[in-house]
């Protein structure tokens, strides 16, 4: 049930009563150490967790509501040579963000080890990139357990974790956004679990217009989502490679998987090159697939089951190269090559793979329309020709750039 408010005035009081704790906490100086009379990154982190200033700073005392810090594009890169930046204001969601929109603030580790951040209590990031860590038992760039964090334009990259979560880390139940994100050249050591996101004890994922690529671990190249949920709308899941099972994606006992206009390619694994799916439910995995595409992985089948009840596929209109055994698929699944061009820098916030002319992909994924526009964003509108396409980018015979649709991956 969605509640509305039919009284203005109500529904300004009550606005206002909500943003009236709120403060806002401006990082002066790019330095990770204490810098007398000026405000730190960790320091502006601290006046946040324990609604006070701390002391020799000019930073805001945080309140309850919610608190704001603002980075000054100019500060970038701050770098870390003490513990990991800790979340911990239990009075409402912490936003860490650049302070120009679009302009991307780098924070990252250059000595020491640990995560970069470390959250107990619901943080935001905006505008950020995010590199560095080198952890054993936690997430290298994000470590988070039993709580929200959300990721808005942000970039996390070269990151280490020994066991899980090479890039992030989300346990205990905790909830992970991604909007127009981009996890990529995150690792964990030979054993590890998601090179680039990983996740325990019933937490949920979620990415919408955000791509996972040229990630590593042991299983769950690009990601591993032990039970809880996941969800990738207008998302890529590209060259990731695991050692063993997943080399896009592993899964365990899921309870909920969806995959709407996703694009999974280009991951290797030996076995489960794009997704592995693993259940010991009396049913397997029901994954709920609506105009997707899972080709071009190697080493192993696009998708396929390792143990447990058998696995199903539901849904319309999607694209999978190689099936492996025990995973049954809807009738109207195409089994053809879209000839993906490769992961490159298309448009939009992150990168996608791009359908050339005359792809089996193209007008192929049916008259639903899942979203406004495809993983690029509002400038490139989902419905072109016939009908959508299938996977996370729409061809338009308008806007093609040959260099652009041969060039190579991340720099």
């Amino acid at each position: 049930m969605t509640a509305t408010f039919r009284h203005p005035l109500a529904a300004a009081l009550l606005l206002a009563f909500g943003r009236a704790g709120a403060a806002t906490i401006d990082v002066d100086v790019g330095a990770d150490a204490h810098v007398s009379g000026h405000c730190t990154l960790r320091e502006a982190i601290l006046a946040a967790n324990t609604h006070a200033t701390p002391p020799d700073t000019n930073c805001a005392a945080g309140d309850d509501g919610g608190n704001t810090i603002g980075i000054p594009p100019s500060l970038s890169p701050i770098e870390l040579t003490d513990a990991a930046l800790d979340v911990a204001d239990a009075g409402g969601t912490t936003t860490i963000r650049s302070t120009v929109s679009g302009t991307p603030v780098a924070v990252r580790r250059v000595s020491g080890s640990g995560p970069v951040f470390s959250a107990s209590r619901p943080v935001r990031f905006e505008d950020l990139s995010i590199s560095g860590g080198h952890a054993d038992m936690t997430g290298g760039g994000i470590s988070a357990g039993a709580t929200e964090v959300t990721l808005t334009r942000c970039r996390v990259s070269g990151n280490w974790s020994t066991y899980f979560g090479g890039g992030i880390l989300i346990s205990d139940t905790g909830t992970l956004t991604l909007t127009d994100s981009t996890v990529s050249d995150n690792a964990t050591g030979p054993l590890g679990l998601g090179g680039g996101i990983a996740s325990d004890d019933g937490s949920t994922i979620t990415l919408v217009g955000s791509t996972v690529s040229g990630n590593s671990a042991g299983d769950g190249g690009g990601l591993f989502v032990w039970k809880g949920s996941l969800s990738l709308s207008n998302s890529t899941v590209s060259g990731n490679t695991a050692a063993s099972d997943g080399g896009g994606i592993g899964t365990y006992q899921l309870d909920s998987f969806e995959l709407i206009h996703a694009t999974i390619a280009g991951n290797a694994a030996v076995h489960g090159a794009g997704i592995r799916l693993y259940s010991r439910a009396a049913q397997g995995t029901l994954v709920r697939a609506h105009s997707s595409l899972l080709a071009g992985n190697t080493g192993s089948p696009d998708i396929e089951h390792l143990g447990g009840a058998d696995d199903i596929v539901t849904g319309s209109d999607n694209l999978i190269g190689q099936i492996g055994e025990h995973v049954s698929y809807p009738p109207d699944t195409l089994r053809c090559d879209p000839q993906l061009a490769p992961l490159a820098d298309n448009g939009g916030p992150t990168w996608t793979h791009a359908l050339p002319a005359g792809s089996c992909a193209v007008d192929a994924g049916g008259v639903y329309l899942w979203s406004d526009y495809d993983q690029r964003g509002p400038d490139h509108p989902r419905w072109i020709g016939t009908a959508v396409d299938i996977g996370a980018y729409e061809y338009d015979p308008d806007d093609v750039d040959d260099d652009r649709l041969f060039a190579d991956g991340f720099d």
